[in-house]
């Protein structure tokens, strides 16, 4: 087979056989001048040629438009500026072209494109860096190991560090507690830079991520030690480090939802993660400031960290009310608020336990329950003793205010006694309807409490009543019982059996973070307001209880009754008695001229042979104890002492009580059960106590019979049942005795007045001294006026018009608590030691007063041994005279001070001195209720005119 082809050309070939295309080159290297090259001007000079030699063609309709615009302008249209936009793009062309002259332009890579503005930070960020590099002294420095990674590799490292995890680039410093770069094998130090951006723009932006990664994990290296602390911490640490573990579990859950820059293609925005970061940031700084563990403090700087739930609650209280003053983010107050709930949550069931709120307070409950729950109840006996004050206040935290730590204490302490006194009173029992003491935030819940129309209860309560109420109508419809009840929760579906709050502690924080209002309910604007709202309840409930016990003391059938109990003090300690009065007057004291009376029949049969002998032997060489009983001081030593004298006084008492109940049987017309136990139990709550003798110089004076002190060592007793231990205090006890002591040495100058008198009515004491005699006769009369009018007003004045005023106020309604009682028991109390002048703020007027009665004792001792002939006539007198004198100044000194101290109350209360006994009384009666009045009395009793008489009679003896 032939293949013939056909020719190429028709013409002749010849013909092109010199004209082939010359190959021409593409480019033109001009001949290097012999002189130095300069690149760059030589780019800038080529750059500028290209430019001119190229046009800018712009669209004919641009064109056209220009020159219209221009033609206006020219015919008188003229604009607001001299050129317009568009004839600037016609005459000067689009300036697309970057501006930039440096090296790095000279590359191909270069990007041409113009840059915003003429600054160097305002380029591409790889111009920038470059720029940088050459600028930053650190990258050029050998010490410094330089990292060059990309943004993709920076992002897969901060993913890591979020989550409190070492990466790739970032190591956990145990010692600092925090990320940092590790040094290189060569000991260098590392610095990352990334490709295309500014290393201290890096520096910035990765400080968020490397703050949030330093606080997780140091809040999981502090949630681990609270978790490793001994079991006897109190509930509230173990509720603090549970809520904190479950709060960084959340916040590290939502941090690794970081997206995942592995793909190449991933688009990476990181102005967007930078901002979406910002809240976990606030939220991690909020808790780490909380627990002491903020970025800026090293470990060694940590501060210790205080297991009291006091101390806890109080600073995560103020933590919380800082951020809501401060208007920080709702997602940081809402976090702090959870951890704020559950961590008080033990506490206040505790608190409630403790006041009885919940019922659970019972008097076997071990007081170890309450010091492992955080509260301590204190000793019993320093609690009794000092449960009339309100001074040793226990800690609360700060949420807790001043006035309602004050309430809960007495409230403490009331249900203490309440418990003893009457067990089974209603308020000490369990209600059901009484609203859980725990903290709320939505405006439901607070307008709820606020109109105290529904009864909150949390969320396990109600669950808890449900399951027993479902469980109770199971066991009543199903068939099985018995052993075989307990086998059917396996029977339910997986789950079912669970409660909701039990299914998870991060589903119920997440519900509390979504349900956590922006702002405070309007009824509670602050957060003082929002705790007052919560501890509510409780706080009535303190007062219920408060009330009852005062209510149950005031109870007239109640053998508390503490109106029967401190008219017993009264009459007792206080010797408004008359029966018991008489009966101490003759037990203890004796107004007979005759050293050698016997006088009871008790004391005759307790002398024996021996001691007659030897008083009579010896009677005029001892000094007679004028005024006292001869039973006492017929012993050698002193104070006295025996069986003798304590059966006696234990008659005195037991005989007197019968006449006591027949008088309140007369004044009262229901004479119940409980009284008549008070007194029945009044035989062994009285009695009669020696007092040690002082140390120091009062000592000799106690050892003297013949001295106005030489009883005090006799006291009365009282032993308060325990529920009124708290109102008849050991500190009110201690001012019945001293009012006590005084009116035994009142009693004991007016018997020996009365032994004067008797002395000096048959013959004269000073026979051949008739000036003696008249100067005796007359300080005998000034010394019966003086003591006659101590006598009347003491308890008169002093005594019942304080005393029956307030016997009137108990009734209930009156007081409050039994605290403020006790206050006013106590209160009341000083009134009558201001009308005795037995205050340390009355000295002078004091001293004054117990001179005179001194004097008139040294008298009555002065005439007893001139009776017996064991000093002489003209020794007498001398010293009749000194003693005149000295009571006459005594006389003076106690009238001036006792007007200074009228006029004092007169000034404060703009009443006439010569009213303040009318006005002191007020309601209560016309006798005085009040220091002022009483001394004021006191100043009307006393014959001044007489006292300045004996002054000038003195004077001129």
């Amino acid at each position: 087979m032939n293949l013939t082809l056909p020719p190429l050309l028709d013409s002749d070939l010849g013909e092109y056989k010199d004209e082939l295309p010359q190959v021409l080159p593409r480019f033109f290297i001009p001949r290097l001048q012999d002189k130095p090259q300069d690149p760059i001007m030589d780019a800038l000079r080529i750059e500028q040629e290209s430019r001119a030699s190229r046009r800018d063609h712009s669209p004919p309709e641009l064109v056209y438009i220009s020159e219209v615009e221009a033609q206006e302008s020219s015919q008188g249209f003229p604009e607001e500026d001299s050129t317009l936009f568009w004839q600037r793009a016609v005459k000067e062309g689009a300036r697309v072209r970057s501006q930039i002259r440096s090296w790095d332009s000279l590359r191909p890579s270069f990007s041409q494109i113009a840059s915003p503005g003429p600054f160097l930070s305002e380029q591409s960020g790889s111009t920038f860096a470059a720029a940088r590099y050459y600028a930053n002294p650190l990258l050029q420095d050998p010490a410094w190991q330089v990292l060059h990674i990309s943004m993709r590799e920076f992002f897969i490292s901060i993913q890591n560090i979020l989550v409190g995890n070492s990466s790739s680039l970032y190591q956990w410093d145990s010692l600092s507690e925090t990320f940092v770069l590790p040094p290189t094998a060569e000991g260098k130090k590392a610095f990352i830079v990334v490709d295309g951006k500014d290393d201290v723009l890096m520096q910035s932006y990765t400080k968020r991520f490397l703050t949030i990664g330093s606080l997780l994990r140091r809040l999981d290296i502090f949630a681990n030690h609270l978790r490793r602390r001994s079991r006897t911490e109190h509930q509230s640490v173990h509720s603090f480090a549970h809520a904190l573990a479950t709060c960084i579990e959340n916040i590290r859950l939502r941090l690794s939802k970081f997206p995942d820059y592995t793909p190449a293609r991933t688009p990476i925005n990181t102005s967007a993660l930078f901002l979406n970061h910002e809240e976990s940031e606030d939220e991690l700084e909020a808790i780490a400031s909380l627990c002491g563990r903020s970025l800026g403090l090293a470990p060694s700087e940590y501060p210790a960290f205080s297991s009291q739930p006091e101390v806890l609650l109080s600073s995560i209280y103020t933590q919380l009310q800082y951020h809501f003053e401060r208007g920080s983010a709702p997602s940081v107050r809402a976090i702090l608020a959870q951890i704020f709930t559950v961590t008080s949550g033990d506490y206040l069931q505790t608190l409630s336990r403790s006041v009885g709120y919940d019922g659970e307070f019972t008097t076997n409950r071990s007081k170890s329950t309450f010091i492992s729950s955080g509260l301590d109840l204190g000793d019993d006996d320093d609690q009794d003793s000092e449960s009339g004050s309100s001074d040793c206040i226990e800690g609360f935290p700060s949420f807790i205010s001043s006035d309602a730590s004050e309430i809960l204490i007495r409230a403490r302490k009331s249900l203490k006694f309440l418990s003893t006194a009457q067990p089974d009173h209603h308020l000490l029992q369990h209600s059901a309807s009484r609203r859980r003491v725990a903290w709320f935030w939505t405006n439901e819940e607070v307008s709820a409490a606020w109109d105290s129309k529904t009864n909150l209860v949390d969320l396990p309560d109600a669950v808890d009543d449900k399951s027993a109420s479902a469980a109770s109508s199971g066991s009543d419809t199903s068939s099985d019982c018995g052993p075989l009840a307990q086998f059917k929760v396996f029977s339910l579906e997986p789950g079912t059996h669970i409660a909701p709050f039990a299914q998870g502690a991060e589903t119920a924080l997440q519900s509390f973070l979504e349900n956590f209002p922006p702002h405070l309910p309007p009824l509670t604007p602050t957060l003082s307001h929002l705790s007052n709202l919560v501890l509510s309840p409780l706080i009535t409930h303190c007062t219920s209880v408060s009330g009852a016990l005062i209510s149950l003391l005031l109870s007239p059938g109640s053998h508390l009754h503490l109106h029967s109990h401190l008219v017993l003090l009264r009459s007792y300690l206080l010797l408004t008695l008359p029966a018991f009065t008489r009966r101490l007057q003759a037990a203890l004291f004796s107004d007979s001229d005759d050293w050698n009376f016997e006088g009871s029949t008790v004391r005759a049969m307790a002398k024996s042979t021996h001691n007659r002998k030897h008083i009579a032997s010896g009677g005029s060489a001892a000094q007679w104890a004028v005024g006292l009983g001869l039973g006492l001081a017929e012993r050698d030593s002193w104070p006295p002492g025996g069986s003798d004298l304590s059966y006696y006084l234990r008659t005195v008492i037991v005989d007197s009580l019968e006449s006591l109940i027949k008088l309140t049987d007369s004044e009262s017309l229901d004479s119940s059960e409980g009284r008549r136990r008070i007194y029945v139990e009044a035989e062994f709550r009285l009695g009669f106590v020696i007092r040690d003798l002082p140390a120091g110089s009062g000592r000799e004076r106690w050892l003297n019979p013949s001295s106005i002190e030489s009883l005090d060592f006799l006291l009365m007793d009282y032993k308060a049942p325990p529920p009124l231990d708290v109102v008849i205090t050991p500190d009110v006890l201690s001012k019945y005795q001293r009012i006590f002591s005084f009116i035994l040495r009142l009693l004991r100058v007016q018997n020996a007045l009365a032994a004067l008198f008797r002395m000096s009515r048959e013959s004269p004491l000073f026979p051949t001294l008739t000036s003696a005699n008249d100067m005796l006769l007359r300080f005998r009369f000034s010394a019966q006026s003086f003591v006659s009018a101590i006598a009347s007003h003491v308890p008169d004045v002093a005594v019942r018009g304080n005393v029956d005023p307030f016997l009137a106020c108990l009734t209930p309604g009156t007081f409050t608590d039994v605290f403020e009682l006790a206050d006013a028991h106590s209160d009341m109390m000083d009134d009558v030691l201001s009308a005795c002048l037995l205050r340390s703020s009355q000295r002078t007027a004091g001293d004054a007063l117990r001179g005179c009665m001194e004097l008139a004792l040294d008298l009555c001792v002065l005439a007893g041994d001139r009776r017996r002939g064991r000093v002489e006539e003209y020794a007498a007198m001398s010293l009749l005279e000194n003693l005149y004198a000295s009571f006459a100044e005594k006389m003076n000194t106690l009238v001036k001070s006792l007007r200074e101290l009228a006029e004092k109350e007169s000034v404060s209360s703009h009443i006439s001195s010569e009213y303040l006994h009318l006005a002191a009384g007020g309601s209560r009666g016309p006798m005085a209720t009040c220091g002022a009045g009483s001394l004021h009395h006191l100043l009307v009793r006393l014959d001044i005119g007489l006292d300045q008489r004996i002054s000038s009679i003195s004077m001129r003896h």
